[in-house]
């Protein structure tokens, strides 16, 4: 889950989605590792039905719209003593993508046939993570829990908003974003896993 902070939580919610992301140990001790970090978050959706044009209204259409964020960001990471607990702190860089599409469905077939990115816009993004292993197994392939919150800073991105949204469609316009800073914080609870 991701909470948006300064004027990017001004004018949009909490999103949700899913990360993954793999460690390569830097030393013998496992103390210096190498993460790569990738995430997908949706933070804003509507859908409205509309009817299909020359059918008099007996014909109903699904307009669904999606606002997404997906991040690629690299960085070291630091781990504290081992043992049940393991804290970490992660200083993370790389991009994110910002984008809004709209598709046009049937009400009953749920196969869009028209769709169509309204923005779009790709741009540098930077900050770091905080979190602890929580081990639930031990052995030679030892699962952790992992919980932590990462934060991530984009300092000038263009990103469309549920009410920009909402505002081009009764207005039957074509959507304007915002641009500025977007910065968020995801909180994220997951499974680690030491494959080799």
């Amino acid at each position: 889950m991701t909470e948006p902070k300064g004027d990017f939580g001004a004018t949009t919610n909490n999103g949700y989605g899913f990360g993954a992301y793999v460690l390569g140990a830097l030393d013998e001790n496992k103390i210096v590792n190498l993460r790569g970090d990738f995430s997908f978050i949706s933070y804003a959706n509507s859908r409205r039905r509309i009817p299909l044009a020359g059918t008099g209204g007996l014909i109903q259409l699904d307009l669904r719209t999606s606002s997404n964020i997906a991040s690629l960001v690299v960085g070291p990471q630091l781990l504290g003593p081992s043992g049940t607990f393991t804290p970490y702190a992660t200083a993370l860089g790389g991009f994110s993508v910002f984008w809004t599409e709209s598709s046009v469905e049937g009400s009953q077939n749920q196969a869009p046939f028209a769709s169509s990115t309204n923005a779009s816009d790709a741009v540098w993004a930077y900050g770091g993570a905080v979190g602890s292993y929580i081990r639930l197994t031990k052995g030679t392939h030892p699962v952790r829990l992992d919980i932590g919150a990462r934060f991530l800073r984009h300092d000038d991105v263009q990103y469309l908003t549920a009410d920009r949204v909402r505002a081009a469609f009764e207005s039957n316009a074509t959507p304007v974003p915002v641009r500025g800073r977007a910065d968020f914080v995801t909180y994220y609870i997951g499974a680690n896993i030491i494959v080799f």
